[in-house]
C-alpha cells in the first residue's frame, strides 16, 4: 500500500492507496506548526492502527505540502512508524504528467501542481480544476495538458469568519442551506449568501474561462466545501474529494 499526505494550511490529510491508486482510507487533524514531533506521530499512528496498517505493507510514503513549519516533525513521525522515507511531491514530478507555462513555475503551490496532475491523470484534458479550500482555487490546463495559471479567491470558511470577525452584528454560522434564496433572518442572509454566492462567482468563472478552450473542458472540483457548492452551480462539474490524491499517486510513479 501507499501512504499519500496532504499538508495544508487548516489541516493535514493523510490517504491510504492500494496498488492501483484507489483509496481505501483517509483520516485528518489539525495544522498546528507550534506542535511537538510527539504530536505529529500521535495523530499519524492512531490512522495508522486504526485502518490495520502494517509498516512491512507500506511500499511508499508520499507528501504535499504548503506549510514548510511542519515537513521535518511529519519525516520523522513517518520514517519512524512505517520505516519508509517519505519522498516530497515537487515540481519535476508533475512535468512527467503536464507541462507548465507560467511565469515562476517553481512558486506553484504543491496541492494545486497535484490536483492539476490528477485532473489530467483521471478525466483528462482540457480541464479546470476548482479545489474549495482555505483558499478556493481555480487551475487551467489545455489540450495538450499544459497549466497555464488561474485564480486564487479566499475561501469559503475563510471569507465567512472574516466576515463574523469584521462585522460585530453578524454571528459565526454553520455553512447549511437555507430555507429561502431571499434570506427572512440574519443566519439565513448568510447562509444563503455564502452558498448561493460562491456558486454562482464559480459558475461566472467559469463563463469567462469556457472561451479559452478550443473544446469543452473537463471541470472538476475537489476540497473541504466542493460537496456543499457544486449543487448549486449550473455548469456541469464533477466533484472529487481524493483528486490532489490521485494527482500524487500518479505523479510518482509516471516514469
Amino acid at each position: 500500500m501507499h501512504i499519500l499526505i496532504d499538508i495544508g494550511n487548516s489541516t493535514i490529510v493523510t490517504a491510504i492507496a492500494d496498488q492501483d491508486g484507489q483509496i481505501t482510507n483517509i483520516w485528518r487533524f489539525k495544522t498546528c506548526k507550534t506542535e511537538t514531533l510527539s504530536f505529529f506521530r500521535y495523530e499519524l499512528k492512531q490512522g495508522l492502527r486504526k485502518y490495520g496498517v502494517e509498516p512491512k505493507d507500506v511500499e511508499s510514503v508520499t507528501i504535499s505540502s504548503v506549510v514548510p513549519e511542519v515537513n521535518n516533525d511529519i519525516v520523522l513521525a513517518m520514517t519512524d512508524l512505517t520505516g519508509v522515507t517519505p519522498h516530497f511531491f515537487c515540481l519535476d514530478d508533475a512535468l512527467k504528467n503536464i507541462s507548465i507555462d507560467i511565469e515562476s513555475p517553481s512558486q506553484l503551490g504543491k496541492d494545486r501542481l497535484a490536483d492539476a496532475v490528477g485532473a489530467v491523470s483521471c478525466y483528462g484534458a482540457p480541464a479546470i480544476v476548482i479545489d474549495f479550500g482555505t483558499a478556493t482555487t481555480i487551475g487551467v490546463i489545455n489540450e495538450e495538458k499544459t497549466y497555464l495559471g488561474g485564480l486564487i479567491i479566499p475561501g469559503v470558511k475563510t471569507s465567512l469568519n472574516a466576515l463574523s470577525q469584521r462585522a460585530s452584528q453578524l454571528p459565526a454560522i454553520s455553512i447549511e442551506p437555507p430555507q429561502h434564496l431571499v434570506g427572512r433572518n440574519t443566519l439565513e442572509c448568510m447562509q444563503s449568501g455564502i452558498l448561493y454566492g460562491t456558486a454562482a462567482m464559480t459558475d461566472g468563472l467559469i463563463d469567462k474561462l469556457l472561451p479559452l478552450f478550443s473544446q469543452p473542458p473537463h471541470i472538476i472540483a475537489t476540497g473541504g466545501m466542493a460537496k456543499s457548492i457544486i449543487p448549486h452551480c449550473q455548469h456541469q462539474i464533477i466533484c472529487d474529494p481524493h483528486l490532489l490524491f490521485k494527482g500524487l499517486f500518479n505523479a510518482t510513479r509516471k516514469k
